[in-house]
């Protein structure tokens, strides 16, 4: 009987395990370059995005929003991280690092359309 019980308890936690990757969503919310991040809201109103590599760089997440087709910026930070609350939805994000040594920054993919559930 507990070998039974065992058995049962185990198929149950293998399937709640699956059951719960499977309804896990991806880290689709999230937007790199290099070690800089940027990670959204499920609602695309607000995004958090951090300089993770400390480098110097300054960096800032760049966007569209349902609310303009102008592409926007977020502040820049160095050396730590900033949440920017958008007008409208975003519609898609990326990060983009500074080059000090260049005119042409570095940048991170799109997060691509759409952004809000995702």
């Amino acid at each position: 009987m507990r070998r039974m019980i065992t058995t049962v308890l185990g198929a149950l936690a293998l399937t709640a395990t699956s059951v719960g990757l499977w309804a896990a969503p991806a880290s689709a919310s999230d937007v790199y370059q290099g070690s800089d991040w940027a990670t959204h809201a499920y609602d695309g109103t607000w995004f958090d995005y951090c300089d993770g590599e400390d480098d110097n760089h300054s960096v800032w997440g760049g966007y569209y929003t349902t609310a303009s087709s102008a592409y926007q910026t977020s502040s820049p930070v160095n050396g730590y991280c900033g949440t920017e609350f958008v007008s409208g939805v975003l519609t898609n994000l990326r990060m983009v690092e500074d080059n000090p040594s260049s005119s042409t920054n570095y940048y991170g993919a799109w997060h691509g359309y759409p952004v809000a559930g995702n």
